[in-house]
């Protein structure tokens, strides 16, 4: 099933609500166990992809801005 604008949006949102719930994160330890604030850059980057992903879908797919002749 082809994946939609609407669903490409809708996990945006939720991708950037983890996003900014990591930045307010903070990180602590007890004993030998150490919990840290989740992945912000894995978070970041699954953002600009699905931005990228959306902004396909609403201009019309990939851009060719130059072709390199063999």
């Amino acid at each position: 099933m082809a994946r939609t604008l609407a669903e490409a949006q809708e996990e945006y949102t939720a991708v950037r609500a983890a996003y900014l719930k990591a930045l307010k994160a903070e990180s602590y330890g007890t004993g030998g166990i150490s919990i840290g604030r989740a992945s912000v850059d894995r978070l970041r980057k699954e953002m600009d992809r699905l931005a990228e992903e959306i902004d396909r879908f609403t201009n019309g797919g990939i851009k060719v801005t130059a072709i390199t002749p063999v």
